[in-house]
């Protein structure tokens, strides 16, 4: 390729962050029913907020974990696409289906169980009937967000993104209308409290789902696939998907594991830890949409023999995520208040205490808040170069071993109680963060384009 058909580094920008739009858009929107949720139960009170951060902590660990298997649907559709393979891209969809429809099968049954331990047995100050009888409905959205995740990897791979950012957006309205009139009992309905919120959220994912898979069908092509071809393209999938579902799965459980650690200080200091959580989470968004463009971008450059222009690409992922998170953390130091008002009344005097410690975890978050942008993006463009071993064996390390070790020495052997856990989430975001942008920038020093892993 010559070098005037080179990207320069404005028209690079340019294309990421046009890849980018529409992504961040539909993770903000995906969020949101989170997000909806959350600010729904805390007008409701500090106890329905600390027996949902409970029984969210122990959905989320599964929730991430099956997502970053689902991932695996974008990359193989994509390679079909530019092949210009039709049935491939119809087998690859099609087996993302079914390996959705396994996954949520093994996860439901867990779920169930999972909420029957934590009624019986969530620490003093938990209601833990509250969390199990929340956890149980809110699973049963799983088996939609799963299907949802395969019809949005399917449909962005084509380089059709709007269907699935049209129907995020329309989820996003109907579970805001949906929760607070199910929670608080509008006009003729029921105020169901908890259960409510969990409806909505659950009939928001179902609702999505049923609408992108009739758009897909309209988008997509549905020749049929032969039996042996589809379990073949499901092996496929699962062999490409486990390792980023477990690295996912490795900085979620962190955050699951101190959401449960958190409870042993009691139900406010869990209330405060699940709005930090949230606010943090919302802000996530952003350099998650940025890494996928960035890990997309990586590996069209790699593809193309041009290993220094997938450097590059990396490197301009990994700065605008740190630069939106440099910008956001701005906010907790400043304006504290206004944050964590989207979620709970902070003028009202018997949230003081809940309001005085979010601000002071959201405090601690403006330290790791740019490496958690680094490390999205690395651990995005890593992907790109088909490495995804290395990232999983790095993630264990910085939060299971660092991040959790070192939260659980601060908070309860030198009794820092809540902070301690958060700056044991620093350690390990930090530790994360410039690991895996040494691992990308060897990769890219090398001669030739890295082969994918096998």
């Amino acid at each position: 390729m010559n070098a005037p058909h080179l990207p320069d580094l404005r028209t690079e920008t340019g294309q990421l962050l046009r890849l980018a739009a529409p992504v961040i858009v539909s993770q903000f929107s995906l969020n949101a029913l989170a997000l909806i949720s959350t600010a729904v139960i805390g007008r409701l009170g500090e106890a329905q907020l600390a027996a949902v951060a409970y029984g969210n902590a122990t959905y989320y660990l599964g929730f991430i974990v099956l997502i970053g298997v689902m991932l695996a649907v974008s990359p193989r559709v994509a390679a079909a696409h530019g092949a210009g393979d039709p049935p491939a891209v119809a087998r690859a969809l099609q087996a993302g289906l079914l390996l959705a429809l396994l996954l949520a099968a093994t996860f439901l049954p867990l779920a169930f169980l999972a909420a029957h331990l934590i009624a019986r047995f969530a620490p003093s100050g938990i209601q833990g009937d509250l969390a199990g009888d929340y956890l149980r409905l809110y699973a049963l959205g799983m088996p939609a967000t799963l299907a949802f995740s395969a019809l949005r990897g399917a449909l962005e791979g084509t380089g059709q993104p709007r269907p699935v950012t049209a129907v995020a957006l329309g989820a996003v309205a109907l579970a805001g209308l949906l929760s607070p009139a199910l929670s608080y009992g509008w006009g003729p309905l029921p105020a169901l409290g908890l259960r409510g919120a969990a409806l909505a959220t659950v009939a928001a994912s179902w609702s999505s789902a049923l609408v992108l898979l009739w758009a897909a069908r309209t988008r997509l092509p549905a020749d049929r696939v032969p039996r042996a071809a589809l379990l073949g393209e499901l092996r496929a999938l699962a062999r490409l998907g486990w390792p980023i579902g477990l690295t996912l799965g490795a900085e979620g459980g962190l955050f699951t594991v101190t959401s449960l650690l958190m409870a042993r200080f009691g139900p406010q200091a869990l209330a405060a830890h699940n709005v930090a959580l949230q606010v943090i989470t919302a802000v996530f968004m952003v350099p998650l949409g940025l890494a996928t463009a960035t890990g997309i971008r990586v590996a069209q450059h790699a593809g193309a023999g041009q290993l220094r222009l997938a450097r590059r690409a990396g490197l301009l992922g990994m700065a605008l995520a740190t630069l939106v998170m440099l910008l956001v953390s701005l906010s907790y130091v400043f304006a504290p208040r206004w944050v964590i008002g989207v979620f709970v009344d902070v003028r009202d005097p018997a949230n003081a205490a809940l309001v005085g410690g979010a601000a002071a975890l959201l405090l601690i978050a403006t330290l790791f808040q740019a490496f958690d942008g680094v490390q999205v993006t690395a651990n995005a463009a890593l992907r790109g170069l088909q490495d995804t071993r290395w990232p999983l064996l790095i993630s264990l390390m910085a939060y299971w071993v660092l991040g959790l070790g070192s939260g659980v020495l601060l908070a309860f052997g030198l009794d820092l109680g809540p902070r301690g856990l958060w700056f044991g989430l620093t350690a390990g975001l930090c530790f994360a963060g410039l690991t895996l942008l040494a691992r990308f920038l060897r990769r890219t020093r090398a001669a030739q384009t890295p082969q994918p892993t096998r």
